[in-house]
């Protein structure tokens, strides 16, 4: 008998274990390649369609085009040289209409107070109209996650060489940035985290910060209350990308940064997180391998994600799409 209550014992724990790795694998659909890839760009959905700038292309030229992708008819159209300047790790979100972009950092030595692009912009889709507004007033311009919160978009951690726990918000009405003093219930600072909005709350996590971060968390930006979430089960990483469907937010590759003794990787997983059951769920592989600085837009549900570079350095122009 006592072999026997072992046997089931044991039983019992692999099915636990087992039930704990949570794993669904995706359909996952090709679309059209953008006619130009790119590196360290970003995106954002607007009416219906999604839209790309900025980045690093082959070459290691800096890019300051903007590019429409229609689902409809799975097609990409130039929309031109914007009057920005060429740049990577800009910032971009939908608002009323509008698309709102600016920040990064343009070629040029990384400690150097002029390369860090403080201009911020409004374009029209409805007329073509670009419009400069008030500049962001602090140095921390690299890969800002945006959120739009009560007629607010607030830009929070961006970097500069290092990571920040920075946040500032943009009033559309009054052209003007304001600051929020730093809380110590705000999380860790961090370098190229990701985050979104899904059911009305705003998430933020990952990154890096002398280690690659694992934490996420879910915020109310406008009183600086940060809550613990459950931890992405997996090793943390920085430079992935982010996108949300229905009900879930995807997380796609990234990289685990590792010194000379330490090594590095990049990661080609696709990992699903459910606001409702606060559970991380493990969903494939992205086809076309392991790849960072990637971009992600959602339409209806929809979440599109590719381009960015894979782990020899090279440049890709793919776009995919998982329905939520």
């Amino acid at each position: 008998m006592k072999n026997f209550g072992y046997i089931v014992l044991s039983v019992l724990l692999g099915l636990t274990a087992c039930a704990s790795k949570q794993e669904v694998y995706l359909p996952v659909q090709k679309c059209a390649p953008i006619p130009v890839g790119r590196a360290s760009a970003c995106a954002c959905a607007l009416d219906g369609k999604g839209y790309v700038f900025s980045g690093r292309d082959a070459d290691g030229n800096y890019l300051n085009d903007l590019w429409q992708y229609d689902p409809q008819t799975d097609t990409w159209t130039d929309l031109g040289v914007t009057p920005l300047r060429p740049r990577v790790h800009a910032a971009m979100i939908a608002y009323d209409g509008a698309l709102y972009l600016g920040l990064g950092f343009a070629s040029g030595k990384i400690y150097m107070e002029e390369y860090y692009l403080h201009d911020w912009w409004r374009w029209s889709p409805a007329t073509g109209k670009w419009d400069s507004l008030a500049a962001y007033p602090d140095k921390t311009t690299i890969a800002p996650t945006l959120y739009q919160v009560d007629e607010r978009i607030y830009a929070i951690y961006g970097s500069t060489s290092c990571f920040s726990r920075d946040i500032r918000y943009y009033l559309p009405q009054t052209n003007e940035w304001c600051s929020i003093a730093e809380s110590h219930l705000r999380a860790y600072s961090a370098f190229c985290g990701v985050g979104a909005t899904c059911h009305g709350k705003t998430y933020y996590g990952l990154g890096f910060n002398t280690g690659n971060l694992t934490q996420w968390y879910t915020m109310d930006l406008p009183s600086d209350k940060w809550t613990a979430c459950r931890k992405l089960p997996a090793k943390g990483r920085e430079y992935s990308a982010c996108g949300v469907g229905k009900d879930n937010i995807y997380v796609f590759g990234g990289r685990y940064f590792g010194g000379e003794y330490t090594g590095g990787e990049v990661f080609a997983e696709i990992w699903r997180y459910s606001p409702d059951a606060d559970r991380w769920t493990y969903c494939g592989e992205m086809p076309g391998g392991r790849a960072e600085n990637q971009i992600a837009f959602s339409i209806n549900g929809k979440v599109y994600f590719g381009l960015g570079r894979d782990e020899k350095g090279t440049v890709l122009n793919t776009l995919y799409r998982i329905e939520d």
